[in-house]
């Protein structure tokens, strides 16, 4: 689980599944797209959605670029993730970072349909994030 959280709400992404089963006769993009839930908090509200956006290569460019970012070799990470219902942005601020995630919310009947939080990470808590990826990553190799 990816858990995002600030003073003014929480986001946690799960990798549940792959969308597809392994029978399912797809390309390999189709058989590689990875269900995320997600529960969102603010206030009072509670929001669970999930959304099939986040292809099983895409997880692991995520964990490079976040490595990288973490390394210092680059300053700012970007997602370019094919489906824009999951966006990531992360980038170096003081001797930590700050991390702006957005995730679609579309399949609820809340005023809310999307979740949006900026957060700051020290190192410890980057490499950490970063582990949690990875173990999505083993959990959900590409097919």
């Amino acid at each position: 689980m990816l858990r995002f959280e600030n003073d003014e709400a929480t986001l946690e992404l799960t990798v549940a599944s792959y969308e597809l089963s392994d029978t399912y006769q797809a390309d390999s993009d189709e058989k590689n797209w990875l269900s995320i839930r997600a529960m969102y908090r603010e206030d009072d509200l509670l929001i669970k959605d999930s959304n099939s956006c986040l292809l099983t290569y895409e997880l692991k460019d995520l964990a490079v670029g976040l490595k990288v970012l973490a390394a210092g070799i680059k300053d700012r990470y970007d997602s370019d993730f094919s489906e824009p219902f999951f966006l990531l942005q992360a980038w170096k601020e003081g001797d930590g970072f700050l991390m702006d995630v957005s995730f679609a919310l579309p399949n609820t009947m809340a005023e809310v349909d999307v979740a949006e939080l900026r957060i700051a990470m020290t190192l410890a808590e980057m490499k950490s994030f970063i582990s949690q990826i990875e173990k999505d990553i083993e959990r959900f190799p590409e097919r």
